[in-house]
């Protein structure tokens, strides 16, 4: 219900979190014990590790199915993870995947079995990590991520009036639309 002047500041505003993300000082890992299409996926791309629980879930990027197209940015980042092919081979159908596939693409980089596993392992992690010389580890990680902080030097990467124009086209206003309504009957 966003306006063309909320839309752009909340694309701005979810760009500054994907940036907060891939600037943190500190290792993030993210515990997705659910489905996580689009932005879902998205943040976690920012982060250091992704671990996802098993079972019927999915997640991709599937703006494609919708009308969008990811910002450069987050292609970047994707590509960062996962290499230039599979990374479009998941991005030009706007693919979802199960737990498993995303393991074995990379996408993910560990399954748990349940939701509280989920978390545990992320937390466990996280502790590993910090648990390393203090100075050695967050150097080595800050310079292993300069290239995925670098992807926010040119904010033209965003694709802010790209998203925006998309976003309000009457194609993916019916599609969302359509989703949106699927969602309430379930």
């Amino acid at each position: 219900k966003l306006d063309r002047e909320g839309i752009t500041r909340f694309w701005r505003s979810f760009m500054h979190l994907l940036h907060t993300i891939a600037h943190m000082p500190v290792p993030t890992a993210f515990a997705r014990t659910g489905h996580a299409p689009a932005g879902g996926i998205v943040v976690s791309l920012f982060g250091d590790y992704r671990i996802m629980s098993a079972g019927k879930f999915k997640t991709g990027l599937n703006e494609v199915q919708v009308g969008l197209v990811v910002a450069p940015v987050i292609k970047n980042a994707l590509v960062r993870l996962l290499g230039p092919h599979p990374a479009g081979k998941i991005l030009i159908p706007g693919a979802m995947l199960g737990p498993e596939q995303a393991l074995a693409i990379g996408l993910i980089d560990e399954l748990a079995d349940t939701p509280e596993e989920t978390i545990a392992r992320a937390i466990a992690w996280c502790d590993h990590l910090l648990s390393l010389p203090r100075n050695a580890m967050s150097m080595t990680r800050r310079m292993s991520r300069q290239d995925l902080c670098s992807f926010f030097d040119d904010e033209d990467q965003y694709g802010v009036e790209v998203f925006t124009d998309l976003w309000f086209s009457e194609m993916t206003q019916a599609i969302l639309q359509g989703m949106v309504e699927r969602l309430k009957k379930k």
